[in-house]
């Protein structure tokens, strides 16, 4: 009797010691069953889905887990994936993290940079078509009543939120000031809209801006740029909160070595950013908290 009891105390304490390396105190369990990866097309789906598989492919390896990609329509999709527990990675514009971090938790995790150890950056923009009449930014203070505006998505940083923010420092209120305000959903959609006369002012990312000029979707002399933002932070890898802390540090440092180990699995970003000389770098949260301030003082002057 004393020997079944001993072996069901020892199977019992076996148990938990499973349980307590597998598991950290939130409950996460380390590693998960298999890793989601959600991704914004920010142009061509097929082009991106193509440069990103060699990144997939080399989580794979690493993690010996199934890695699969989740093509979201829009960023509160992956948000609400990631609140849901069904997204684990999520490739996020720095305002649309922000409103992950405050809604569903979401954590940096690796911020494409140079191997100086700066993060990689870009600009917005303000243009319009070339029959506005408008000559520079100013010109709207006065005439932006005559006027279409189109941002591209509502969580876009560089084609919503700093565009946005340019105009309230100016003292327009979009929604009050223009004739007529429109979502396209995407930079090249609210580029092209632009470029056909359907809108008149538009905000959008220069990189895209400029890889259309260089891909012959756009001719150059059909828009002008009224404005171009400061350098701004650029996209970032970001992990759910209910990960283990250990596996989240695994994938932190998988990404750190993937631009150099396997070149080829970081061509998204490389593409992304026009720059082949891009490393992953670890992200912090104090990098977009200049974000944060402006999508707060936006929010404060809209009331």
């Amino acid at each position: 009797m004393k020997i079944v009891l001993i072996r069901k105390l020892v199977l019992l304490f076996t148990a938990v010691i499973w349980l307590s390396c597998t598991q950290n105190k939130k409950g996460a369990v380390d590693p998960p069953g298999q890793v989601v990866i959600g991704v914004i097309p920010s142009e061509e789906a097929e082009r991106m889905v193509k440069n990103m598989e060699p990144a997939i492919e080399f989580l794979r390896q690493e993690l010996n887990i199934p890695v699969k990609m989740y093509r979201a329509s829009d960023y509160t999709a992956i948000v609400e994936g990631m609140r849901g527990e069904k997204v684990d990675i999520g490739v996020f514009g720095p305002f649309s993290y922000v409103l992950a971090s405050g809604k569903a938790g979401a954590e940096p995790l690796v911020v494409p940079g140079k191997k100086t150890g700066e993060p990689a950056t870009y600009n917005s923009l303000l243009i319009t078509h070339r029959d506005s009449g408008l000559e520079s930014i100013a010109d709207l203070k006065h005439t932006s009543q005559k006027y279409t505006l189109s941002f591209s998505d509502p969580a876009s940083t560089s084609g919503h939120l700093v565009p946005r923010g340019q105009l309230h420092l100016m003292g327009i209120n979009p929604e009050e000031h223009f004739k007529e305000i429109l979502f396209s959903g995407n930079h090249t959609a609210t580029i092209l809209a632009l470029a056909n006369n359907k809108v008149d002012v538009a905000g959008c990312s220069y990189t895209v801006f400029r890889k259309m000029i260089e891909r012959g979707m756009l001719k150059e002399d059909k828009v002008k740029i009224l404005w171009k933002s400061k350098p701004l932070p650029v996209d970032l890898v970001t992990v759910r909160k209910g990960l283990s802390e250990g596996f989240k540090t695994r994938l932190r440092d998988i990404y750190l070595r993937l631009a150099e180990e396997v070149p080829a699995s970081a061509n998204y970003f490389y593409e992304e950013w026009n720059d082949s000389t891009l490393v992953f770098l670890p992200a912090h949260d104090s990098l977009y908290a200049e974000i944060r301030r402006l999508s707060k003082y936006i929010h404060e002057t809209k009331q």
